[in-house]
């Protein structure tokens, strides 16, 4: 049985995928190819994003992999059916990571005046008013990650929630909470860092 890979997989998909999972972890290598090749238009979809591949370029793909190898060979959780959009998550933020290491349009958003015409062409630019992939608020939905969220500031969950959850544009964000695109990334920036640390926390442990 092909593997779906979409964000929720059917219950026979999420055994499938739950078996291979497991193989995977014993010692089975071919259960781990099996998972690398159903899952490459995954990794390769994040690692071509335009903003991760400007910076990281062929590198990209190869760390896609190695993250996702190494979410398959460390998870314990028990929900597959979600899975594949938890894999994306995962391999989103390893990227997001070695991009910031690259020093490259991250570290030059926080000197870009985000209120300008000419920041939030830059952020258009780098893909950001787009927000992360539909899974993420997929993801965000789910009991561990709602709990996660709670140890964030008001102001982050305030944001991640209408950027990923109600699907707002960072400027409609900022109307609606009274501040400035520039703050509305802020506060994404450093909640979607602590959600991340939060969950690679609760995963090693």
């Amino acid at each position: 049985m092909a593997i779906l890979t979409d964000t929720n997989t059917s219950s026979a998909a999420a055994q499938a995928l739950q078996l291979l999972i497991t193989a995977a972890q014993a010692g089975d290598n071919g259960a781990l190819l099996k998972l690398c090749s159903d899952f490459k238009p995954l990794l390769s979809s994040e690692a071509r994003r335009e903003m991760f591949y400007n910076s990281l370029g062929k590198d990209a793909e190869g760390i896609a992999v190695l993250a996702f190898i190494e979410l398959v060979l460390k998870y314990s959780g028990t929900d597959y059916v979600n899975w594949p959009g938890y894999a994306r998550c995962r391999v989103h933020f390893a990227l997001f990571d070695a991009m910031q290491k690259q020093g490259r349009i991250w570290e030059n958003e926080i000197a870009v005046n985000t209120d300008s015409e000419e920041g939030t062409a830059l952020l258009d630019e780098a893909g950001l008013q787009q927000g992360l992939p539909d899974d993420i608020a997929q993801l965000l939905l789910s009991l561990e990650v709602r709990q996660a969220l709670k140890r964030l500031t008001a102001e982050q969950q305030q944001v991640i929630e209408l950027l990923f959850l109600r699907e707002q544009k960072p400027k409609e964000a900022a109307r609606l909470l009274g501040c400035s695109v520039r703050n509305v990334t802020k506060h994404r920036l450093k909640g979607l860092d602590k959600l991340r640390l939060r969950l690679l926390l609760k995963q090693d442990g």
